[in-house]
């Protein structure tokens, strides 16, 4: 029934690069909320860290070989197919330093290798802030981190700091509003916004 569906490939644009943006950095950094303020305002589509995470852990416990291979094969697979099918995607990710750096290399190597233009982002927020977001009442519910504490532990653990590349865009969003951040990345990778009626 699924393959009967499908999609056009002659409706894609191929003249036109599909731009690929993942957003990455700790805990609380406001990954998620502004990369919903990217699909809404720019026609992407959304992946979040957490869309492959959650499929992970209905199998296997956080951390073990067996999710992290789930994670990043589904993360592939779906960065893959959006790029072949010429699809704008904004997606999400914790990136720790050097031990990440594998992951990270598969994850662009996916998009770019099906013709996506890849831009980095981390966000990168106060400690004081991080600890704060965490602890959010709409984080409540979720497979995200909640305890301050917690994500002190991480952070003195890992590096979540270091920029994946030197010349990814690094936006300190302390007291910087989401909407303003994606609008940064937007002029950034020179994505052009969705004309609304009310805007006419």
């Amino acid at each position: 029934m699924i393959a009967s569906i499908g999609y056009e490939r002659g409706m894609v644009d191929r003249e036109r690069r599909c731009q690929h943006v993942l957003i990455y950095g700790p805990p609380g950094a406001g990954k998620l909320t502004v990369a919903r303020f990217l699909a809404d305002g720019y026609s992407m589509r959304l992946l979040d860290n957490h869309l492959s995470v959650d499929a992970a852990l209905r199998l296997f416990d956080f951390g073990t070989p067996e999710f992290a291979d789930v994670v990043e094969r589904i993360r592939v697979i779906l960065l893959q197919a959006a790029a072949r099918a010429g699809l704008d995607v904004v997606s999400t990710f914790v990136y720790a330093h050097l031990v990440d750096d594998d992951h990270l290399a598969r994850l662009i190597a996916a998009s770019e290798r099906a013709g996506a233009r890849v831009t980095l982002v981390q966000l990168s927020p106060s400690t004081e802030a991080l600890k704060a977001r965490v602890a959010a009442s709409s984080r409540a519910g979720t497979s995200k981190i909640t305890d301050p504490a917690v994500l002190g532990r991480i952070m003195v653990e890992f590096d979540l700091r270091t920029p994946a590349r030197h010349d990814d865009l690094v936006i300190d969003n302390t007291s910087l509003p989401a909407l303003a951040v994606a609008q940064l990345v937007a002029n950034h990778v020179g994505l052009a916004g969705i004309q609304r009626r009310d805007d006419r």
